[in-house]
């Protein structure tokens, strides 16, 4: 996919871009940031969506010396259910299937209001990744000669390995359809669905279980 206006990352804050040290018990950048961030940057326009206060966040995002990244902070996004990514990308002028969601947890991080976002889910099975890997992940998508994300995600599908053991309930949904896949690492997809959202929810997981 050619880079083209209305690309947005919209980043999860803590879990995600800062994620606790399992060692030491307390927060840390996501590995990475201080290369990958600007090179993202170059394609994608970035913001971050919390459940944290917009001024606190802003605060610890500024001491790990993210905030330069990022064009603006969306705070106090509580939702019983995933984030609103539609109605975000409308106030920036972004385009939903040009755009994708990192986060942690299957259930806070996913769209609320869109079926068009793909969510990308780090740092699960207690392991933290790193934004090298957000980065190749977003460059796997890249080369699926497809037009948006979305489809992207189906091509993937298309030459992944089924995986029955994923299918079930999670996160107060259920995981309808799950394939894995390896490109240099392991990882899932999944096609999430939840009584409270409309549709069906494109999720990709680095690592081979899941944090809800």
């Amino acid at each position: 996919m050619a880079a083209n206006n209305g690309k947005f990352i919209m980043w999860d804050m803590a879990g995600t871009l800062i994620p606790f040290d399992a060692a030491t018990g307390r927060p840390r950048a996501l590995p990475g940031c201080e290369d990958f961030l600007p090179e993202l940057a170059r394609e994608f326009r970035m913001v971050c969506t919390t459940g944290d206060s917009t001024a606190g966040a802003r605060t610890l995002l500024e001491n790990f010396e993210i905030l330069p990244h990022l064009e603006a902070i969306f705070g106090d996004l509580n939702q019983p259910v995933g984030k609103p990514y539609r109605a975000i990308l409308r106030e920036l002028q972004g385009r939903p299937v040009l755009s994708v969601a990192f986060g942690d947890r299957l259930r806070a991080d996913i769209p609320s209001d869109t079926d068009e976002v793909v969510t990308i889910l780090l740092n699960q099975d207690g392991e933290t990744n790193s934004a090298g890997m957000a980065s190749y992940m977003l460059h796997v998508l890249g080369r699926q000669s497809a037009e948006d994300f979305p489809t992207a995600f189906r091509h993937l599908t298309i030459t992944a390995a089924i995986d029955n053991d994923s299918v079930g309930d999670h996160a107060g949904g259920r995981i309808t359809s799950a394939w894995r896949r390896n490109d240099g690492f392991d990882y899932r997809l999944w096609i999430f669905e939840h009584d409270a959202l409309e549709g069906e929810r494109m999720i990709i997981s680095l690592g081979a279980g899941l944090q809800d």
